[in-house]
């Protein structure tokens, strides 16, 4: 059997065996001389009842079904992805399945790794700097000290305040 056939996406599925599908086509404007988008939708019988919204598919023209129904859906061209809980829970096991389940050795080992990252810096620190120098309090101190530092060793060695006592 023949008629028309327009290839289109489900747009509703709320009805029993009758989803909405939008035709998307272009009508040529003569007078602005331009092609203007347009979209249709029609209202098709889907026996199956399988048909959900994204699914692309082949309408023909049939007989009335009903008042506003007289296309039936021949053929599924591509399956819109749909959540499927079922799926979903399989594939959440499996990802849980596939982790490491003791926390505590995880934490044991990256501490573990840190600890031989930490002994490696103070290795070079001991090469490049040496072991005779200790960064103490007495090294800042002496580093901070001077007209534009803030910390001194002698205090009263310099400033006018020394001067006065004198």
């Amino acid at each position: 059997m023949g008629g028309l056939e327009f290839v289109g996406r489900v747009v509703s599925n709320r009805m029993q065996k009758t989803v909405v599908v939008a035709v998307r086509y272009v009508l040529w404007i003569p007078k602005y001389k331009v092609y203007q988008k347009r979209i249709s939708r029609h209202k098709a019988r889907d026996e199956s009842q399988s048909l959900v919204i994204g699914d692309i598919v082949r309408i023909r023209k049939s007989r009335k079904y009903s008042k506003e129904v007289s296309y039936a859906v021949v053929e599924t061209l591509r399956r819109a992805s749909v959540y499927d809980s079922t799926a979903a829970t399989a594939m959440v096991a499996a990802r849980d399945a596939a982790r490491e389940t003791d926390w505590v050795e995880v934490a044991e080992r990256r501490l573990a790794e840190a600890d031989v990252r930490l002994m490696k810096l103070r290795e070079m620190y001991e090469r490049e700097i040496g072991s005779g120098i200790s960064l103490s309090g007495g090294v800042l101190a002496v580093s901070n000290s001077g007209p534009g530092g803030t910390g001194s060793l002698g205090a009263g060695t310099s400033g006018a305040a020394g001067e006065r006592g004198k």
